[in-house]
């Protein structure tokens, strides 16, 4: 009975240790390592010369004196929070004389882009603010959007979304 006992404690000892080395490893492959990140979702943000460099190429200065009408919406506080208001107000209408501008009063970046979300093949192509950064504004003339109802949302935070009427 000594020997069966023996061979059982060295079973269970070598099965132990085996489970442990396993258990070591794969727990390394899957713990996160800094400066690496892998993620569906993650989007490197543009450095500050890059941003500026493509938010002057994407919408060149507009002089907003010669806008009589002009239609405000504002990027709330607290947007980025999914549940929370996002966009104030979340239905416009503008003429096609107005200049839109979205203005982000939120403490992050965010967009205003046209489309239903990144999936949709029109996502971005009437109007797309790039980042915006907090107090950052952005404006397109009215008469650009063509006529019609547009949904918009925020590429970085995809739940935000809007619709802004043209006509």
């Amino acid at each position: 009975m000594a020997s069966v006992g023996k061979t059982a404690l060295l079973v269970i000892l070598t099965l132990g240790a085996v489970t442990g080395v396993v258990f070591y490893y794969l727990a390394a492959m899957f713990t996160p390592q800094p400066g690496v990140v892998v993620s569906l979702y993650r989007k490197d943000l543009p450095t500050t010369s890059e941003a500026q460099a493509n938010k002057a190429a994407a919408s060149p200065a507009i002089d907003e004196s010669k806008f009589t009408n002009k239609v405000a919406i504002t990027i709330l506080k607290g947007a980025s929070t999914q549940g929370n208001p996002s966009y104030d107000p979340d239905t416009s209408k503008a003429s096609t004389d107005a200049l839109v501008t979205w203005t982000n009063a939120d403490v992050t970046i965010h967009t205003a882009t046209s489309g239903s979300s990144l999936q949709d093949p029109n996502s971005g192509k009437l109007f797309d603010s790039n980042f915006l950064n907090p107090n950052q504004k952005y404006s397109v003339p009215a008469s650009k959007i063509s006529p019609g109802d547009h949904p918009y949302y925020c590429k970085i935070h995809p739940y935000m979304t809007g619709k802004i009427t043209i006509g």
